[in-house]
């Protein structure tokens, strides 16, 4: 059975970004084993940037542990997330910025590549007003899914969600983006 990996960057149980991940990975169409995380329940340390990472495996914090264990073990991984003043909400960016043990796996050990499932993956992004966030969101992941052997495939992005209620039409989009993250 294939290993989903989902990351929520929202604080609300049913927000837009979060229905829209689970409209994304539908597990009734595909036979999927889903792990997910909340940022804001994780109660995740931010990268000290202590250097811990460059002279041993791992990371100096135990926190992420078990994410880190599912994040390598998984096939798929599907980010969800709202943009909160043109990035990501802070939870989830001390989440990413801990990826930085991957740096430190491929740069300081030589590892090659430091993830070794590769990993399909897809980011679902919400805006409260028009356009904003998604370049820079966008950027950002590939930047960490280069080192992480982890390919971007689709991005579902909704924006105008301050005046405009989510509804079927996007949640229509989420699914066909989630067919490309799951077929080949």
């Amino acid at each position: 059975m294939k290993k989903v990996l989902i990351l929520n960057g929202s604080l609300r149980k049913k927000s837009n970004s979060t229905q829209l991940g689970n409209s994304l990975v539908m597990p009734q169409e595909y036979e999927l084993e889903i792990n997910r995380y909340n940022a804001y329940n994780m109660n995740v340390k931010p990268c000290t940037g202590c250097g811990w990472c460059d002279k041993n495996v791992g990371c100096v914090f135990d926190d992420m542990d078990g994410f880190f264990a599912d994040f390598e073990a998984a096939d798929y991984f599907v980010i969800t997330t709202p943009v909160y003043n043109g990035g990501v909400p802070a939870p989830l960016k001390a989440v990413v910025d801990r990826f930085q043990r991957y740096y430190a796996l491929r740069f300081a050990h030589g590892v090659k590549p430091p993830v070794a499932k590769p990993k399909r993956a897809a980011l679902v992004i919400t805006a409260g007003s028009k356009g904003e966030g998604r370049e820079y969101i966008e950027k950002m992941f590939r930047q960490q899914f280069t080192v992480m052997n982890t390919m971007l495939v689709t991005t579902v992005f909704v924006d105008s969600t301050d005046t405009k209620q989510v509804g079927e039409e996007e949640y229509r989009l989420a699914f066909e983006h989630g067919k490309r993250l799951f077929e080949y």
